[in-house]
């Protein structure tokens, strides 16, 4: 490996932000991502300034969905610098990072860092959809030089050989349909099917729902407020941490969720009393900062132990999941159940009306007596 020497003046600039950290809000766990994140750029860059970082970015499309935290790092700098950037979300929770991407040929990873940025910029992905495509690109180009369709079929007819997982091999087909979309070379791929199951024992009872929040009233009652938001609402991790005060309020709000599609949420009298006088994001972490949705999932782990119920019920979508069965129980409305989660089909809603084993069992005791 090359190890690049910073010039003088970059240096002074590098030195410069590290100073400038001791005195910023960014955690002292981050500190050192920042850092290397400023120098990866400043090692590269042509320039530091907005150009040079416009320039750099679409150079390394493809090593910024990996190492995200280098976007945040280079906007705090500019910004410090008074550049013209604002700082971005400062990240106050540890994350799990891929390791850095192997060297490949110089006309792939151009192809690749071009195909995200068309991603980013036209579909709107999440970051996690991004590397989910990222991964399948380069796992095909690691197969075959060219792309077409034919070789797009025996890609896929590897993986089906493999014995690779029907979820995993859709995943693959539809990241291989988009880049032949970009690259205005379309395929079709026929999809595996899959059987669309829930492990509805994953799913809190409702005697486990009210012993949560017992012990959250007590002992955490901020977390027992989410709790009921979760468990009120049926929203997704990712659109809990978009709530804020104001929105409940309101009664109702649109959020832009899975997929990008615009969904209508609900808040129930007692959430909107609940969110008098407060404004801002709901859930926050011990900085003020928005939660991340690792850092929601921990702190439910943690509230699991110490009230006693098991780890694998205490995740976020387990209370979507306790949402759409309370509701069933209560309405028998699929349908609306199906709007209300933001579902593409009603097929998906309906796994709802399995039962779990203490279910079912209950049910045989009950209904056979013969």
């Amino acid at each position: 490996m090359v190890i690049k020497v910073l010039t003088q003046d970059k240096q002074q600039i590098l030195t410069e932000y590290i100073q400038n950290l001791t005195t910023s809000s960014v955690g002292y766990d981050f500190r050192g991502k920042y850092i290397d994140g400023v120098y990866r750029f400043l090692e590269s860059a042509e320039e530091v300034s907005r150009r040079g970082w416009k320039r750099w970015k679409k150079a390394h499309a493809e090593e910024l969905i990996y190492m995200p935290w280098i976007q945040d790092a280079v906007c705090n700098m500019l910004a410090s610098r008074g550049i013209g950037f604002r700082p971005q979300k400062e990240m106050a929770s540890k994350r799990r990072y891929i390791d850095k991407l192997e060297k490949r040929d110089v006309r792939q990873t151009e192809t690749i860092n071009n195909f995200l940025l068309w991603l980013n910029n036209e579909k709107e992905y999440s970051p996690n959809t991004l590397r989910i495509y990222s991964f399948s690109v380069r796992d095909f180009f690691s197969y075959f030089d060219e792309f077409n369709q034919d070789n797009a079929r025996r890609y896929i007819a590897t993986l089906e050989e493999k014995g690779n997982n029907p979820k995993t091999i859709r995943l693959r087909i539809t990241s291989i349909e988009r880049l032949g979309e970009y690259l205005k070379k379309p395929v079709k791929l026929k999809r595996p099917k899959i059987q669309k199951t829930l492990s509805v024992e994953n799913v809190p009872t409702e005697n486990e729902y009210n012993k949560i929040l017992d012990y959250c009233d007590k002992n955490a009652p901020k977390w027992a407020y989410i709790i009921r938001l979760l468990g009120t609402t049926g929203c997704r991790v990712s659109e809990l941490i978009q709530f804020t005060y104001e929105h409940i309020q309101a009664g109702t709000c649109d959020l832009k969720g899975k997929g990008s599609k615009y969904r209508r949420f609900f808040f129930t009298k007692q959430m909107q009393e609940g969110a008098k006088g407060k404004s801002g994001y709901v859930c926050t972490n011990r900085y003020g900062l928005q939660i991340s949705k690792e850092g929601v999932r921990n702190v439910l782990q943690t509230i699991g132990e110490k009230c006693g119920v098991a780890k694998e019920k205490m995740h976020p979508h387990a209370f979507r999941h306790f949402f759409a069965k309370m509701y069933l129980k209560k309405t028998k409305d699929v349908v609306a159940l199906s709007e209300i989660l933001g579902h593409g089909s009603v097929d998906i809603t309906r796994i709802y009306l399995q039962k779990s084993y203490d279910e079912q069992k209950k049910e045989i005791d009950r209904v056979v007596n013969w």
